[in-house]
């Protein structure tokens, strides 16, 4: 298995940094990536999303450029709603790539999103001969289905054979949050909710959100985040899953991995987990959310094998959580993120930056 790392120099100015970069391979040549700016001085306070673009495998890419697709709608008492968390895939069917995420209000002069608003799933669609995307869109969800907020935000998902999309989603339920998959008609321009799988549910901490989903070896595969653990969840029709389990090594202990996301990769006919987790010298980054590892998964006994690990993109003091899979192909995938600057030791700007970390923007190329 071959590992390339290229990276984008950061662009940290002492306020905002890019975060979230996820990608979408139109061809082994030409990709695409979306990201957007953080308030280091809010929490979670995004900015629309960026685009930016590579024609050579992802070794160049051009400058972020702002799309107005995501452009925020303001409403009369202040409050702006705009998408976070996108995610894409190139929808093979219909030749057309399509991105995926949530959506988040703030209220006039907040740092903060809104706490009682409730989020939906958006997509956008993009016009390969424009170069750009299409406006984005809100996915309608049936009103008798008594949904809280509901939304795809970091989800990994997939093309199912038919071309319908199957989508995880994390759905709140007041004081806790449950997770799903969705599957949804796509025919190039709109995505239609079909049905929706069991909900999952798991009854520690704030329970589970931002599922990933894959298909591999005739089952379906969920990897979900809660405040304590990494959990995971295996269907055989993607219409119930089983109940969520902890992560565990093949030794049978419990991965150190907690309250942040995990996608998943293909590549060699092997299933990988790509995470991050307590290493033992990572204890100054926030939530032990860097550096990211990779390891195969055998999916016999659902664990992880515990030698076949490595790292993927380096810890330079900033977290790395919020990062994307894109599976280009069987044998191919890439694996972006960025150095979220919001950690008071991972700040160049200020004097007690021991690490290095300056808001790079890392994509890892991973073929067999």
């Amino acid at each position: 298995m071959k590992i390339n790392l290229n990276k984008i120099d950061g662009a940290y100015d002492g306020k905002e940094c890019f975060v979230h970069p996820r990608a979408c391979a139109l061809d082994k040549n030409n990709i695409i990536m979306t990201m957007q700016t953080l308030n280091v001085y809010g929490s979670d306070y995004f900015s629309p999303l960026y685009v930016l673009k590579s024609s050579d495998g992802g070794k160049t890419w051009t400058k972020p450029i702002q799309d107005e697709a995501f452009t925020v709608d303001v409403y009369e008492n202040g409050v702006s709603i705009l998408g976070c968390d996108a995610t894409h895939i190139f929808h093979k069917k219909t030749g057309v790539p399509l991105l995926t995420g949530r959506t988040v209000a703030y209220e006039k002069n907040s740092l903060i999103p809104m706490r009682d608003y409730q989020y939906e799933t958006f997509y956008a669609t993009y016009d390969k001969e424009a170069q750009k995307y299409n406006q984005m869109k809100i996915l309608k969800m049936p009103v008798e289905m008594k949904l809280g907020a509901c939304g795809a935000g970091c989800a990994q998902f997939i093309e199912a054979d038919n071309g319908d999309v199957l989508l995880p989603v994390y759905i709140s339920r007041g004081e806790y949050y449950t997770s799903a998959v969705v599957r949804c008609s796509f025919d190039g321009y709109e995505l239609v909710y079909k049905d929706i799988s069991n909900e999952l549910v798991f009854n520690i901490g704030r329970g589970i959100g931002e599922p990933s989903l894959c298909f591999y070896n005739g089952k379906y595969y969920l990897t979900i985040r809660n405040d304590r653990y990494g959990l995971y969840s295996v269907s055989v029709d993607c219409k119930t899953f089983s109940e969520p389990e902890v992560w565990r090594w093949d030794t049978g202990d419990i991965v150190p991995t907690y309250n942040t996301q995990s996608h998943w990769l293909e590549c060699g006919g092997n299933l990988y987990l790509v995470y991050t987790r307590k290493a033992g010298n990572n204890d100054h980054v926030f939530r032990h959310r860097a550096p990211l590892f990779m390891a195969q998964v055998d999916t016999a006994t659902m664990r992880i094998l515990h030698n076949t690990e490595q790292i993927v993109v380096p810890e330079r003091g900033a977290r790395l959580g919020n990062f994307g899979v894109n599976q280009i192909d069987e044998n191919t995938a890439l694996i972006t993120a960025s150095e979220w600057m919001q950690d008071l030791n991972c700040d160049p700007i200020k004097p007690n930056n021991f690490y290095g970390s300056d808001n790079s923007v890392y994509i890892t190329k991973v073929e067999a």
